[in-house]
């Protein structure tokens, strides 16, 4: 598999409400995730729904279902 395929960020919403959190898109690369990232905080923002968008690195990570945490933007 060509590391191009390999998703390596994604953009994941997390509720405020308390719900789970809800995994939007996934990307390969970083300017990929950040340009998703600034889109999907408008969008969620437009439609006034609290909570975090975060955008997470699996880099290293394939197997896990958590990655690390790169940017941050509470939703309120």
């Amino acid at each position: 598999m060509s590391s191009e395929r390999i998703r390596r960020f994604e953009i994941i919403f997390r509720p405020d409400a308390g719900g789970a959190p809800i995994p939007l898109e996934s990307v390969a690369d970083a300017n990929q995730a950040t340009m998703a990232f600034h889109s999907q905080a408008q969008r969620l923002m437009r439609a006034g729904t609290p909570g975090e968008l975060v955008i997470v690195n699996h880099h290293g990570n394939h197997d896990a279902r958590e990655g690390n945490a790169v940017l941050r933007q509470p939703l309120r």
